[in-house]
């Protein structure tokens, strides 16, 4: 959320009868900005995982509306405390105002995973070049890549990643790199398929054809029938 954003609380129920429309906003309430700089509202802590750390997190909240975003819903807006960064506070907010402030926090931060899963699908795997138009089509379009995406990711971390195919290339200017990216889960299957030649007839399903369904056994209680 936006630190200057107008909130509101929500409006009173008017008892008796009113003329006109009833009101969908309350009064104005203070802006993030100035609740997070008001020192007379004392900062509350929690501990909380962030992006695969514990933080110890100072935050205020308060509870409102943002009419011009979301329109009359009640909001459960958290203002956090981050000195180390460019902007010292931050903003969030929950459309479901039950919701504690350290779910909030932690389902943020659980956003960027999946962020960066949209991000690899489409720019490194080539969702965004599908030519599906019917909704069947993305309907199997979009489960069939992020299962793809799943096995090459599996397959790297089980089997791949300890082997010398999975070696990120050598760049004198990112010595500091540690971790693996989807695009070296990419380039190590790369390294690894090169070799195949998917034309060439002796890597066809003759094989498969070749081989002799099982027949299922026979469960207790079927009866057979004796010519």
């Amino acid at each position: 959320m936006r630190p200057d954003a107008v909130l509101t609380a929500v409006p009173e129920a008017v008892r008796g009868k009113q003329g006109g429309r009833p009101r969908k906003r309350g009064e104005v309430l203070p802006k993030s900005e100035v609740i997070g700089r008001d020192g007379r509202r004392r900062w509350k802590t929690c501990d909380v995982t962030l992006y695969g750390k514990r933080e110890h997190v100072h935050y205020k909240e308060c509870f409102g509306q943002w009419y011009r975003a979301c329109g009359t819903r009640l909001l459960h807006v958290v203002i956090v405390w981050a000195p180390k960064g460019a902007i010292d506070l931050r903003v969030f907010f929950s459309t479901d105002a039950a919701m504690s402030v350290e779910q909030i926090l932690e389902g943020y931060a659980g956003r960027w995973s999946i962020e960066a899963t949209f991000k690899d699908l489409k720019q490194l795997f080539g969702f965004a070049d599908s030519q599906a138009r019917k909704q069947q089509a993305v309907e199997r379009t979009a489960p069939f890549v992020g299962l793809m995406y799943t096995g090459l990711v599996l397959w790297f971390a089980q089997r791949a990643h300890a082997t010398t195919l999975a070696a990120p290339p050598i760049r004198p200017w990112y010595r500091h790199k540690r971790g693996s990216s989807f695009a070296d889960v990419l380039r190590t299957a790369q390294r690894v398929l090169a070799p195949l030649d998917v034309l060439d007839p002796r890597c066809g399903l003759d094989n498969l054809n070749q081989l002799k369904p099982r027949r299922a056994a026979p469960s207790r209680g079927t009866l057979r029938r004796v010519a």
